[in-house]
């Protein structure tokens, strides 16, 4: 028999439905006031807590109705843990997904499953303890092994990942996935050949595996091989990183270009926007009227840097076009192979900003030394950022450093405070510059910039200033592995880590510079 209280859960059921999310829970809550205990009231709180993203009040609901359940099954303990977890209450959530093991029929299938879970959260930790009882439970799962390899180089076990991904490999040698980690984990112990070698049998298993082919680009890349690299690249639309603005009208490289408007847009970062705009001329030089779509920040920067381009905000509206293509296809298209070099500067600051700034900055002392620096990237990838701790032996040089970086959080800003305090030569100017054209200006003021690997190296570069990239021990292709130069662009000097992650070893070596210029 239905009763007044199934009838206004059966009401709220039907608002879910619907979408009305925010009338569904309160429906749930008055029939909760009337009978705290009414489970399929705590049931329909629970989820309908859960699809409007209030975790606090969905872990909540669903601890009272496990509560009052003796036996409430594995899916409904899952879900309560995955409420836990996603209000921040990890502990509880560890107790309800042993729990929900304990109940699954399939222990093995859960126990990874709540591995990926918290793998997918950002706790290795104890992503890395559920695959490793994945693993012993089950040693012929190639997925638990592989999974393993991934939590443990998030931790930093670098030849346990590699043998994590052996096992995996031996035991599903017909799988891509372990070849493809374990090629790239391989790159970063600087192990080329072999890394190679299994991406190159990753491609032979799958030549549609979109991870193997960008993974084999990107090493390419970096030994130097740009024919094959370049290539490869192209890859990296089929790998579910990006999305074509266009599918339609692309241009092979072979289609004439006299005459017609050819439509190019960035993508990725600021960077790589700053770094491959130096090829768009060549389409202006085959007869094209070129239109660049570019980030924002970049418009005013780049708005008549060449002539026949005209510059665009991304997502201003899009003239007609004969022909289009993604910014980094260039190299590809135009088949320039490893022939990247251009007269440089070929990027120039204004005029007028510059003259505020000099202002700003007042005259600089005869014989001072002026430095910008930038030591994140912003937001990725993290492992290219030089926390400010690394910094302090530049900072206790007699150069004068002007920060750059334009997101700084509150806690940075109070550590380049007590740098300033101790100092007296850390300025934090980097809240003032509104775009890329307004760090052009200050850019034109400083002596040098250093800077981690960030867009603000390719803006030093192009406008030819003396620029010195921090890299870590297997940097990002465009740095290649050895030099201390780059064809990129000719104002560069490359600082590489001594062995990986010794930021330390490699700031006392950019001190060291710093202090012997001072002398001159």
């Amino acid at each position: 028999m239905t009763t007044p209280l199934d009838a206004r859960c059966e009401r709220a059921r039907q608002l879910s439905a619907a979408g009305r999310l925010d009338e569904a829970i309160a429906e749930l809550r008055q029939v909760l006031k009337q009978s705290p205990e009414f489970l399929p009231a705590l049931e329909g709180l629970a989820y309908v807590s859960l699809r409007t993203g209030a975790f606090e009040g969905a872990a909540d609901a669903f601890d009272r109705l496990l509560a009052l359940v003796p036996r409430p099954g594995a899916q409904a303990t899952f879900d309560a843990a995955m409420a836990s977890l996603q209000a921040g209450r990890p502990m509880r959530a560890e107790a309800l997904f042993e729990a929900t093991v304990q109940q699954s029929p399939d222990v093995i299938g859960t126990m990874h499953t709540v591995g990926l879970t918290w793998a997918q959260a950002g706790d290795n930790a104890r992503a890395l303890a559920w695959f490793e009882r994945t693993s012993a439970k089950a040693p012929a799962l190639w997925q638990a092994h592989f999974n393993r390899g991934r939590a443990l180089g998030s931790l930093g076990r670098f030849d346990e990942e590699i043998a994590a991904y052996r096992l995996a490999n031996a035991i599903a040698p017909q799988q891509p996935d372990p070849l493809v980690n374990l090629g790239v984990a391989l790159r970063e112990q600087h192990a080329f050949a072999d890394a190679l070698q299994c991406l190159r049998d990753a491609v032979k298993l799958s030549p549609d595996h979109a991870g193997a082919r960008t993974n084999r680009a990107q090493t390419n890349l970096l030994l130097g091989d740009f024919e094959h690299g370049w290539h490869d690249y192209e890859w990296r639309w089929q790998d579910g990183g990006q999305t074509r603005r266009f599918n339609d009208r692309l241009w092979d490289g072979k289609a004439p270009l006299a005459g017609k408007t050819v439509f190019v847009y960035s993508e990725q970062g600021f960077g790589d926007t700053l770094q491959f705009v130096r090829f768009v001329p060549r389409l202006v030089a085959m007869g094209a009227t070129v239109v660049l779509a570019v980030q924002a920040p970049l418009v005013t920067l780049l708005g008549g840097f060449a002539r026949g381009v005209t510059v665009l905000g991304e997502h201003m509206p899009v003239p007609s076009f004969d022909w289009q293509l993604p910014l980094l296809s260039l190299p590809h298209l135009l088949k320039i192979a490893g022939d990247v070099a251009v007269h440089s500067p070929y990027l120039r600051s204004s005029a007028g900003r510059e003259m505020i700034w000099r202002s700003a900055l007042g005259a600089k002392p005869e014989g001072a030394l002026r430095v910008g620096f930038v030591w994140r990237t912003r937001p990725f990838p993290p492992h290219r950022d030089i926390a400010l701790k690394h910094w302090a032996p530049l900072f206790a040089t007699n150069a004068q450093f002007y920060s750059l970086q334009v997101d700084a959080t509150d806690e940075e800003h109070a550590e380049l405070a007590s740098y300033r305090s101790a100092h007296g030569n850390v300025h934090d100017i980097g809240a003032k510059l509104s775009d890329f054209a307004e760090t052009a200006a200050v850019i034109a003021q400083m002596d040098l910039v250093i800077a981690a690997d960030t867009a603000v190296v390719h803006l030093a570069g192009a406008l030819g200033k003396p620029v010195w990239v921090l890299l870590n021990y297997t940097p990002d292709w465009r740095w290649q592995l050895t030099r201390r130069d780059s064809d990129w662009y000719p104002s560069v000097s490359l600082y590489r880590q001594p062995a990986r992650g010794d930021w330390d070893g490699l700031m006392a070596q950019v001190a060291t510079d710093v202090e012997g210029i001072l002398q001159q």
